[in-house]
């Protein structure tokens, strides 16, 4: 389980470079990132062993068809699991795969690295000592208020990914629940345009009337008690 770089690739461990570059094929979400990812790593750690690899596609709607074939080429060669960006698993493909290896007796390590999750929260001034990570919530907006109002009473951090499109609706369903609250907002971790915003929902979803969101987000909130 390698993490890999949320944008900026100079973000890459020396372990996870060297590991992506040696094993004879790199399992992926995005066969094209991982692409890009391989050919910096080449010209970066030019010293390292490359071994000609496959890149073998492993989206969420692949992952269970794929998985006896993969089990296949791990019985005789290392393989290294990477997501499109920061560490497998984390609202990403993997558990099924992972399961069935804790079943196989398929030994697993796990190269640490890059995460949206942590990177957002250790700079969003809120309260890290617990929290609760939700992934993307479901597109409904009765399941998401039914879920925000379950959170309300959790007392904790709240952190949870959205999509550029869908990002307005959720911190709207955010305000209905909970009020206008402070939240905090996080997108294009580590890249050019990298932006965290520390303000009330109602001021948020007015500055998304007037630009038009871009990228992914974290988005942050607290349910403790003031």
């Amino acid at each position: 389980m390698v993490a890999t770089p949320i944008g900026n690739l100079q973000d890459i461990t020396i372990r996870a470079a060297k590991t992506l570059l040696e094993v004879p094929f790199v399992i992926a979400e995005s066969t094209s990132k991982a692409g890009t990812l391989l050919e910096f790593l080449k010209k970066e750690f030019p010293k390292f062993k490359y071994s000609h690899k496959q890149i073998i596609s492993f989206t969420e709607d692949e992952e269970e068809i794929k998985i006896a074939s993969i089990f296949q080429r791990v019985d005789v060669n290392d393989a290294a699991l990477i997501s499109e960006a920061g560490t497998p698993l984390i609202s990403d493909p993997g558990f099924k795969l992972v399961r069935e290896a804790i079943k196989r007796n398929v030994r697993i390590i796990s190269i640490p690295g890059p995460s949206a999750l942590l990177a957002a929260l250790t700079v969003s001034g809120l309260p890290t000592d617990k929290f609760t990570f939700i992934g993307f919530l479901p597109k409904s907006d009765s399941s998401q208020k039914r879920i925000l109002a379950e959170l309300k009473k959790t007392q904790t951090t709240v952190v949870l990914f959205e999509s550029p499109h869908r990002v307005r609706k959720t911190v709207q369903n955010i305000v209905d629940i909970l009020g206008d609250t402070q939240i905090v907002l996080a997108r294009e971790l580590t890249k050019l345009h990298e932006e965290v915003i520390r303000e009330s929902a109602s001021n948020i979803l007015k500055k998304m009337e007037q630009t038009k969101s871009k990228g992914e987000f974290v988005i942050m909130f607290s349910t403790k008690s003031s």
